[in-house]
């Protein structure tokens, strides 16, 4: 039992020991990436083998008295030599005029950063839920790993507790072809937030 339990803390220490520095975007930098009235969700900047990073995380609410529609947006810019921005990467996705509770929800404490495979490249992993739902039924989940404007994802539902409903998910061609450690994370990550 002593050796299963120390396997299982080098394990989660291997995967979570190639974190990197970040820090909050400030205010006066943040203005140049969210034009509109979005809220932000996440600001987050850190530096790799691309130089200074920006990863921005907004959601977007429109709706009536009888629906909802919430739109998720995650950006990821790289600084240019010239003071300018690139955008290297953005997922966005949306809940439309949901007529009950609109669960779109990015899983901030879900957000890693790290440098797993070594390549200076940072991956940016995080989940978050999706659906519209008026019970306690299974909604959409989705991992993303974003490295280098590249993405991979895992695809599933959220796991209501002591239900019986079974873990789902599926993981696309791309994530399959990420490194192993990368991939480890990324299983325990969404061990720990599946569940609801």
């Amino acid at each position: 039992m002593k050796l299963i339990l120390f396997a299982l803390i080098f394990v989660s220490y291997h995967c979570f020991s190639q974190q990197i520095i970040t820090k909050s975007i400030t205010p006066s930098t943040l203005q140049k990436f969210v034009t509109d009235d979005s809220t932000v969700e996440k600001a987050l900047q850190f530096e790799d083998k691309n130089g200074k990073n920006y990863l921005v995380v907004t959601t977007h609410l429109n709706g009536s008295d009888e629906w909802l529609t919430k739109t998720l947006l995650v950006k990821h810019y790289i600084e240019k030599s010239n003071n300018q921005y690139a955008l290297i990467r953005q997922i966005t996705d949306n809940e439309t005029k949901c007529e009950f509770d609109n669960d779109l929800l990015f899983l901030d404490k879900s957000l890693t950063i790290s440098d797993l495979d070594k390549n200076n490249y940072a991956e940016i992993t995080f989940l978050y839920k999706v659906g519209c739902r008026s019970d306690i039924s299974p909604i959409g989940l989705k991992l993303m790993v974003l490295e280098n404007g590249n993405k991979a994802a895992i695809r599933g539902k959220t796991i209501p507790r002591n239900m019986g409903f079974k873990d789902e998910k599926t993981a696309d061609e791309a994530f399959k072809k990420l490194p192993k450690t990368i991939q480890e994370q990324a299983y325990l990550l969404w061990k720990n937030f599946a569940p609801e």
